[in-house]
């Protein structure tokens, strides 16, 4: 693997996060891709499922997929909650013994 520095798409940054990436092929051929705004920039937001997807992925494993759905429904309803008191309980981990 080789890294390096390209003066373009630096000069993008904070606006853009660019990345360009090469795959040299067995067979000789050299696959590219230029990416801008990565999967979850400002500018090529996650929808909503993927978010809820990602986070299933990560927590359901430990908590259970309905403690994980519990969690995600309170965080979207944040905005009508009179506090986080509901949000935080529902994330707590309890301590192992």
């Amino acid at each position: 693997m080789n890294v390096e520095r390209n003066a373009e798409l630096s000069a993008m940054y904070p606006d853009a996060v660019g990345n360009i990436v090469h795959v040299d092929l067995a067979d000789g051929r050299r696959l590219t891709k230029r990416v801008d705004y990565p999967l979850g920039n400002a500018k090529n937001r996650l929808k909503d499922s993927a978010v809820e997807g990602k986070f299933l992925g990560l927590v359901e494993r430990i908590i259970g997929e309905t403690r994980a759905k519990k969690i995600i429904e309170l965080a979207w309803k944040l905005d009508e909650a009179k506090n986080v008191d509901a949000l935080m309980q529902a994330l707590q981990i309890p301590e192992k013994k």
